[in-house]
């Protein structure tokens, strides 16, 4: 299938063409894999009128995808030149939530990753974004239509990104021809006066008070072009830089513009900002890249993921950051001013020396643990006491005391069971196989790590016990061979 992306059309922009104004007009109400749209075909009937008026008029009724591109193509290089651009789509949408595609008659149930036989409504609003002021895209779909068509698209159009001068203008199939009939074509016939009035349009994009596609004024040029405020395309400029420096230079220029008050609105947003505020607050600190991930490290320790310590502060710093300011009160700019770095510091200094107590607590308490089993072990002068500790801690307080209580018998058959595993190569995946055995069995290896500690030992031992072998707490070739028996055996 070919794709419509107005690829192909968009690299003969720079060909210069006659000067005439230009509409394009599809509507699709037969559909080979999706229900009728009612009255979509609605959208062609101004197409003689819009003739009268001056454009150059193509139009497709229930178009294959071949047949939209042809059009599609063609209407891309008449806007090289044109003063004025209408489009008009009637039918099925699909999009992803912020892109929309337009469905050709012989389109195939579309994925994200297919949609071939389809119309970018960006791709479009990109052509006509050539005449800033001048251009209307008007769509007409079923609004109430949300199917879902599979996990990534839905039925309809999604939240539009128009580009500046455009103005868009959705509804149903059957209100979307009329504002071609009696405003767009109508001489002085103000198109937003029309849509404020017809609560079934609604418009986006470029909205101003009032726009007049169609002069009356007798001394307009022959083919009835209105005047275009010399201003705009300054003020659409301004716009999209959307920066205080932008509004300022634009005032300071163009005293005079209709655009004015936008203008000193615009810039009086963005400087009472408090986004914007916070972000020049944070920039005259100058913080170096090692300040950078000391806020990164204390952020960390109080629990607020900042996804790397790295002295950059992207994405997921910002959002440690504003999780930060809701949890202490702060407006959430996401932006650090040098009183709220202060108190990270002093917060984040606070926990880690409450992890340092709370580690050393723990350890006293393992060493009273370890003191008392003692006690009950070990400090009895037994063999089987000194086992017995030596099983639970073999790297315990007094772990090199039971050892040296032990008959030399009992230590050299440990350093034997030691060397006998050791010459049994068993890999990380086998040691895990086994601890999952003695848990399964019942022996509580601890964690399931392949590593063998103290607990695996112990494991063992109660293992070995229990059928009658050498209790060592070390793996022979006759445990293994038993323990893997069991477990393959099951």
């Amino acid at each position: 299938m070919r794709k419509l992306p107005l690829i192909a059309a968009l690299a003969c922009l720079a060909v210069p063409a006659f000067a005439q104004d230009a509409a394009l007009l599809m509507g699709v109400s037969r559909y080979e894999e999706f229900r009728r749209v009612g009255n979509a075909l609605d959208v062609l009937n101004p197409a003689d009128a819009l003739r009268g008026a001056g454009y150059d008029v193509s139009t497709l009724s229930n178009g294959a995808a071949d047949d939209m591109d042809r059009l599609l193509n063609r209407f891309a290089v008449d806007a090289t030149d044109a003063n004025r651009l209408i489009v008009g789509l009637s039918g099925r949408f699909v999009t992803d939530g912020t892109r929309s595609w337009f469905l050709a008659a012989d389109a195939d149930r579309p994925s994200p990753f297919g949609l071939d036989d389809a119309v970018s409504v960006e791709m479009i609003m990109q052509v006509m974004a050539r005449v800033p002021g001048q251009a209307i895209l008007i769509l007409g779909y079923d609004e109430d239509a949300d199917d879902a068509i599979g996990p990534y698209l839905r039925e309809g159009v999604g939240t539009l990104a128009v580009p500046q001068g455009v103005t868009v203008l959705y509804g149903a199939p059957n209100q979307t021809d009329d504002v071609v009939q009696d405003a767009v074509i109508q001489p002085d016939g103000d198109v937003m006066a029309f849509v404020r009035n017809n609560r079934r349009l609604t418009a986006v994009g470029y909205v101003p008070q009032s726009l007049i596609m169609q002069s009356a004024d007798a001394a307009a040029p022959a083919a009835g072009l209105p005047s275009i405020e010399p201003t705009l395309r300054a003020w659409t400029l301004a716009q999209e830089r959307d920066t205080a420096d932008a509004y300022r230079d634009f005032i300071f220029d163009y005293p005079a513009s209709p655009f004015i008050t936008d203008a000193r609105r615009r810039l009086d947003v963005i400087e009472r900002d408090p986004v914007r505020l916070a972000e020049i607050e944070e920039d005259g600190l100058n913080l170096t890249r090692n300040q950078r991930r000391t806020v990164q490290r204390n952020l960390t320790v109080l629990e607020f993921d900042t996804r790397g310590v790295d002295g950059i502060f992207g994405p997921g710093t910002r959002g440690a950051i504003r999780n930060w300011q809701q949890s202490n009160g702060f407006a959430q700019t996401s932006f650090l001013t040098a009183e709220q770095i202060n108190r990270i510091d002093a917060q984040a200094s606070r926990r880690t020396a409450e992890i340092e107590a709370e580690e050393e607590r723990a350890r006293e308490e393992a060493l009273a643990l370890d003191r008392d089993y003692w006690e009950e072990t070990g400090a009895r002068g037994t063999v089987a006491g000194y086992r017995a500790y030596l099983e639970r801690y073999p790297s315990g307080i007094f772990a090199d005391q039971a050892r040296a209580s032990l008959p030399v018998e009992q230590e050299d058959t440990i350093d034997d069971a030691r060397a006998a595993e050791q010459a049994l190569n068993i890999n990380p995946v086998l040691r895990r196989l086994i601890e999952n055995r003695l848990q399964q069995l019942g022996h509580n290896p601890g964690q399931i790590d392949g590593r063998f500690d103290s607990d695996t030992r112990r494991a063992i031992g109660r293992y070995q016990r229990q059928g009658g072998l050498t209790a060592t707490g070390y793996l022979d070739q006759a445990t293994l061979a038993r323990l893997l028996s069991d477990t393959f055996g099951r």
